[in-house]
């Protein structure tokens, strides 16, 4: 995205979405969120973000304490069903 096509989103910006928009414009030019890390905030990220949470909450996520016992699950998963024959 060229600043000119930017400054035409800005410009077709609602209302009540400006101080949003002002707010991350900010948090990049003060240099509090990495420029190249700025996909993180865009609506498919951030829908995709909502989703993720709403897995976890609703127990449809598995946490692991170590790279360990993470990787232990994958091969268990993955192994093949005749393995132990």
């Amino acid at each position: 995205m060229t600043r000119a096509e930017l400054h035409e989103m800005v410009e077709r910006l609602p209302d009540e979405a400006v101080d949003g928009a002002a707010v991350l414009l900010e948090e990049i030019t003060a240099g509090r969120i990495d420029p190249g890390q700025a996909w993180f905030w865009t609506r498919e990220w951030q829908s995709m973000e909502r989703e993720a949470e709403a897995d976890r909450l609703a127990g449809r996520a598995t946490g692991y304490d170590s790279d360990e016992e993470f990787l232990a699950a994958l091969d268990a998963r993955t192994k093949p069903l005749d393995a132990d024959a």
